[in-house]
C-alpha cells in the first residue's frame, strides 16, 4: 500500500533571465514559485528532503523551458498526479491479530481523509464501492445519462407537445390582455388573470416535481433487489466466491470473504466491472494498491453540522502533517491556530460520529464451492473489526 507515514511541503521562489530573441542581448526576467509535497516512511526530515528534491527537479524542467505545474495541488483521489494517499495515519494493524498464527496476513491502515472521516485501507481483502448514480445509469439507461441523472419525466417537458402548450398559453394571455384593453376595463382584471395563471403554473410545476421525486425514489428503491440479483448471479456462476453486502447512504459496499486478493488481480477487475463499481474508486485502488472503506460519518450528513455544533470542513487541510510548522512560509502563528482548531474539530467530530453508522449489513451470498481456509482467519477478523468500526448492527442513522 502506498500510504506514507510522514509528509512535508516545500515552496521556493526562483528567478532567472532569458534572452528576448537570439539576435539581441536584451535579457528578460523570469520568475516562478514552485511548491511540491514530499513523503517518507522514515521521518519528517526525510519527507522534507524529498519535497526539496522534487522542487529542484521541477525547477530544472522549468529552466529547460517545460511548462510545469507551479503549485502542486491536493486531489481527492491522487490517482492522476502520481502522489500517494496523503492522509494522516491513525492506526495500523495486521490480521490475524495473533503473531503466532501461520495463516496469511492482512495489513490494515486507518487514515483520516480530507473531510475528517476515518477510512480503512486494506491490502488484500477486496472491497467494492458502488454508487447509486452509477447503478441508475445501468438499471435505467433510457432515463439517466453519463452527464447527468435526469429522470425521463423531466426530459419529456422539452417535447414538441409540451412546448406547443406553452406557446398556446402565451397567445391566450395576450388575447385576454388585448380584450381587456379594447373594452377599457380596469387593469385589475389583467392582474387577476396574471395571478390565476401563476397559480396554475405553480400547481403544474409542483405536480411535475412530485412525479419526478416519486420516480427517483422508486428507482432508488429498486436498486437493492437489482444488486442482490447481481451478486446471486455472480456466485451462481462462480461457486467458490462469497460476498457480504452492505448498504451505504448513497450506494452499496461489497466485501469478498472467500479469499484474499490484490487490486491488480484480474478477478478484481472482473468484480469492479460486473458490480459497476465507482470509477474514481477503481482508479484509486489500482494506483495506490489497496482497497478502501469509510468507517465514520461524512460531516455534512450529520445533524450537528446543520445545527452549527460542528464546522462542515476540517481545519488545516493543507499542512496537518507539519510537526515543525516553522518550515512553512506563511504566518506561523496562524498555522498554529489552525492546527489547534483541527485537534478540537477532531475531538468534537469523533464524539458526534458515535451517533451514526457508516453502512448497514444486508446479507451474505455464498456459492457452493470451498473457501480458502488458509486466509479465512484473517478475513473473519477483519470483517468483525470492520462491522464494529462502522457500527453496522446498531440502529443508528446512516451518514
Amino acid at each position: 500500500m502506498l500510504i506514507p507515514k510522514y509528509w512535508a511541503q516545500h515552496k521556493q521562489r526562483f528567478d532567472s533571465q532569458v534572452k528576448v530573441d537570439n539576435a539581441s542581448d536584451t535579457l528578460k526576467s523570469k520568475q516562478a514559485t514552485i511548491k511540491r509535497y514530499g513523503w517518507s516512511d522514515i521521518s519528517q526530515i526525510e519527507a522534507l528532503k524529498h519535497a526539496k528534491g522534487r522542487v529542484a527537479e521541477a525547477h530544472n524542467r522549468w529552466l529547460a523551458g517545460e511548462d510545469i505545474v507551479r503549485r502542486e495541488r491536493r486531489e481527492e483521489y491522487n490517482e492522476i498526479n502520481g502522489i500517494p494517499i496523503r492522509e494522516q495515519i491513525i492506526s495500523e494493524q495486521f490480521f490475524p491479530s495473533s503473531s503466532q498464527s501461520k495463516t496469511a496476513s492482512t495489513q490494515l491502515i486507518v487514515t483520516r481523509n480530507s473531510y475528517g472521516a476515518q477510512v480503512a485501507n486494506v491490502d488484500n481483502i477486496a472491497i467494492i464501492d458502488v454508487d447509486n448514480d452509477d447503478l441508475l445509469r445501468y438499471r435505467y439507461p433510457e432515463h439517466y445519462s453519463r452527464h447527468g441523472f435526469m429522470p425521463a419525466l423531466l426530459i419529456n417537458q422539452s417535447k414538441p407537445s409540451s412546448k406547443l402548450k406553452i406557446w398556446l398559453f402565451i397567445l391566450v394571455f395576450i388575447l385576454i390582455a388585448s380584450v381587456i384593453a379594447w373594452l377599457g376595463l380596469s387593469w385589475l382584471w389583467l392582474l387577476a388573470v396574471m395571478f390565476g395563471a401563476t397559480a396554475y403554473l405553480w400547481q403544474q410545476a409542483s405536480q411535475r416535481d412530485k412525479a419526478i421525486a416519486q420516480q427517483y425514489a422508486d428507482n432508488i428503491a429498486s436498486l437493492m433487489p437489482y444488486m442482490t440479483d447481481l451478486i446471486q448471479r455472480r456466485v451462481a456462476a462462480h461457486p467458490a466466491e462469497q460476498f457480504r453486502l452492505y448498504e451505504t447512504p448513497a450506494g452499496f459496499r461489497i466485501i469478498a470473504t472467500h479469499n484474499t486478493v490484490l487490486p491488480k488481480d484480474g478477478v478484481v477487475t472482473e468484480w469492479f466491472e460486473f458490480f459497476h463499481a465507482d470509477a474514481n474508486y477503481v482508479r484509486l485502488c489500482q494506483a495506490q494498491q489497496c482497497f478502501r472503506a469509510r468507517l465514520t460519518a461524512k460531516p455534512w450528513r450529520m445533524a450537528e453540522v446543520e445545527n452549527n455544533n460542528l464546522a462542515k470542513d476540517i481545519p488545516a487541510k493543507e499542512f496537518w502533517f507539519a510537526d515543525d510548522i516553522s518550515q512553512h512560509d506563511s504566518d506561523n502563528e496562524l498555522q498554529h491556530t489552525d492546527l489547534t482548531a483541527r485537534k478540537q474539530w477532531i475531538t468534537d467530530y469523533e464524539g458526534f460520529a458515535k451517533g451514526y453508522r457508516a453502512c448497514r449489513y444486508v446479507e451474505t451470498f455464498s456459492g457452493r464451492g470451498s473457501h480458502n481456509h488458509s486466509a479465512q482467519i484473517a478475513i473473519d477478523e477483519f470483517i468483525q473489526w470492520h462491522d464494529d468500526a462502522c457500527r453496522v448492527e446498531k440502529e443508528l442513522a446512516m451518514a
